[in-house]
């Protein structure tokens, strides 16, 4: 399944940066454990009494990162993180380009990290100071490192399809004869391209260069079924949920989610299109040494487990993965049956095609 991590490019996140993340039910609490980042050493002098400006995306998302580093880090640095949510990637460019950089660590899509490396705009980070053991070498950039990770997957009502009778391929959720009901996807090509090509037979690991001509082929096939282009992670859980479609592709701790508030909806990891969020450094920061450490401290496997302990977002770190138990593996789609089944988008094929090819996926969703 190994492919290099993306989410969708820098012109289209600035119109998607609000919807990505957050969802998920805060319930543990952090885990305080020592780790190379989270000891409980004393503060460190030539730290202490710093401010520390970390942007999150908010919500459930930053109440998990609040409990698992922000208030542990806190802690053992003697500093005071303060917390702007969300991300915004049009304040983050003008903040650089103008030299007045008020944030110092930012949680970005793995394609902006490396849009925005290319054009100068992030701090390189050191490796010497960040710790990246278990961190895969496709999340690994030179100017970001991966935090956590979710999938695009296959949701599904579970009153119109069961555990043992529900697509459990694209290939599969093209099939509406043997699978009835309107569809739903996300209204944009990334993640929607890969599933097209996989749908028509296309295997994983000869997806990228995508086949941009023979996807929209496999998409005209869909289309008719397609009821709802999403636009907002809430969305399908609650298409699902009501009924409106049985069938929807969906992110996959949204969905867990609303399972576990008693929803009628479940999903399928099989062909999961895994991507990442990504922690950068913007260039100009106040506080670079610093920020550093905090990346270092939460890409720690004890934090990483309190995170994904708290929502339903899997670490980044693979040591962490093997730290989590089995019930939280198989949720997270980290239990190694279903992370063999899953493919990771490939974020520097669309940094360097989104424009292009979204602009024809727009087109092709106005005609009839």
């Amino acid at each position: 399944m190994i492919k290099k991590l993306s989410t969708l490019s820098l012109s289209f996140l600035l119109a998607v940066s609000l919807t990505a993340c957050g969802g998920g039910e805060t319930s543990a609490p952090a885990n305080n454990n020592e780790t190379n980042g989270s000891s409980e050493a004393p503060a460190a002098s030539g730290d202490a009494g710093k401010e520390l400006v970390v942007v999150d995306w908010g919500g459930a998302y930053t109440d998990a990162h609040k409990k698992a580093s922000f208030e542990p880090f806190e802690k053992k640095y003697g500093v005071k993180i303060t917390v702007v949510s969300p991300t915004d990637y049009g304040k983050f460019k003008a903040m650089v380009e103008t030299g007045s950089v008020e944030w110092d660590v930012v949680s970005v899509d793995t394609d902006f990290a490396i849009r925005a490396g290319r054009e100068g705009m992030l701090e390189k980070l050191d490796y010497n100071v960040i710790h990246k053991d278990g961190i895969p070498d496709n999340l690994v950039f030179d100017y970001g490192i991966a935090s956590s990770l979710f999938s695009t997957v296959i949701g599904y009502n579970t009153k119109a399809f069961s555990t043992d009778n529900h697509p459990k391929s694209w290939a599969e959720f093209w099939d509406t004869k043997t699978y009835p009901g309107a569809r739903s996807f996300y209204k944009s090509p990334t993640w929607t391209l890969e599933a097209a090509l996989l749908a028509d037979g296309v295997k994983p690991e000869e997806l990228y260069p995508l086949d941009v001509d023979r996807a929209f082929k496999s998409l005209d096939k869909i289309k008719g079924d397609v009821k709802v282009w999403w636009n907002a992670g809430a969305q399908p859980p609650q298409l699902l949920a009501t009924g409106e479609v049985p069938l929807s592709a969906a992110w996959n701790g949204r969905i867990t989610d609303a399972k576990t508030q008693g929803g009628p909806v479940d999903l399928e990891y099989n062909q999961g299109l895994v991507a990442a969020n990504v922690w950068v450094i913007p260039k100009g920061s106040k506080n670079k040494d610093l920020a550093m450490k905090f990346i270092d401290f939460d890409i720690a496997p004890e934090q990483q487990v309190a995170f994904s302990t708290n929502i339903d977002y899997a670490p980044a770190n693979q040591k962490a993965i093997d730290l989590l138990p089995q019930d939280a593996k198989d949720r997270l789609g980290q239990s190694p049956e279903n992370l063999k089944k899953q493919i990771y988008i490939d974020a520097a094929w669309w940094v360097d095609n989104f424009d292009s090819v979204n602009e024809r996926f727009q087109q092709w969703l106005l005609k009839k």
